[in-house]
């Protein structure tokens, strides 16, 4: 017993230390206003879902617990996996709304996550246009044939067995709001805006924490590099993979002659502050 307590000690104090090592330099006020940046970008995209979830259900729903939900979701994504944070979303606002069922919650976070792809597609566009990022090779596509696949699988499934029907009933249920455009407009994607410009503000002001340019062109490309870490479904992993495509990246798209172990330090550290942040928030 002492043994294994005294192990978790020594792992907490490892962590700890690698932590402090991570964001050692790190210029204090940028990296304060960076947190509240990102923090409220969740809060923008909790609204968002907010009006998701209420025209969905019928239920009342106040907005501090949509929110909640939502920044408590993204804390335990940062630990775990994006996926895990979505369920920790569905999962918390189910007690507040009992009857409207896990499934049509899951449907809404599908519409939610429709218009973000959108806005960030119109990002990746720009970034494009503007030389900012590479364009997309066969590595990339490599991805689409098993996406269309898992697509097609999941269709047959949900035909042939009755469960998933009703499963998937629920779930069209609450990406009902993706029928009326307009109202979609007005209520969610404002804030789905103001979420990407309070984002890309976070990610410029960690860039200057760390000492590193916070041009345009560095912003778009750690975006891509978050995207890009985000295709492995473990947070630790994720974030070694978008850590390794930035640091490759950073000086031949930016033109700044910057060691690529600065840009893994900043890439590193920028995530366990606000892995760190977000464990608070989610517990």
């Amino acid at each position: 017993m002492r043994d294994a307590a005294a192990e978790l000690a020594a792992a907490l104090e490892s962590a700890l230390a690698s932590f402090a090592e991570a964001v050692t330099g790190a210029a204090p006020g940028w990296l304060v206003l960076g947190v509240i940046l990102h923090l409220a970008n969740q809060v923008a995209r909790g609204r968002g879902w907010c009006t998701l979830v209420r025209c969905a259900s019928a239920e009342p729903l106040r907005r501090r617990d949509a929110v909640l939900a939502w920044v408590a979701g993204a804390g335990a994504g940062g630990i775990a996996s994006a996926r895990g944070g979505d369920a920790v979303r569905v999962l918390l606002l189910r007690r507040r709304l009992p009857e409207a069922g896990c499934p049509l919650l899951l449907g809404t976070l599908v519409a939610e996550g429709a218009g973000e792809l959108a806005v960030g597609a119109a990002l990746i566009a720009l970034a494009l246009a503007l030389g900012f990022a590479p364009s997309p090779g066969v590595p990339d596509l490599v991805w689409i044939a098993p996406a269309v696949l898992g697509v097609l699988l999941v269709a047959v499934a949900v035909v042939r067995i009755p469960r998933l029907r009703a499963i998937a009933t629920g779930v069209g249920r609450g990406c009902a709001p993706l029928r009326e455009p307009r109202a979609y407009a007005r209520g969610v994607l404002p804030w789905q805006l103001a979420s990407r410009v309070f984002r890309l503000g976070a990610l410029a002001c960690f860039l200057a924490a760390f000492g590193l340019p916070a041009t345009p062109a560095a912003v778009l490309l750690v975006v891509g590099a978050q995207t890009g870490g985000r295709l492995l479904p473990f947070a630790p992993a994720s974030v070694g993979a978008g850590a390794a495509m930035l640091a490759a990246a950073f000086a031949p798209v930016t033109g700044a002659a910057v060691p690529a172990g600065q840009v893994a330090a900043f890439f590193i550290g920028t995530s366990a502050v606000l892995t760190a942040v977000g464990s608070v928030l989610a517990l």
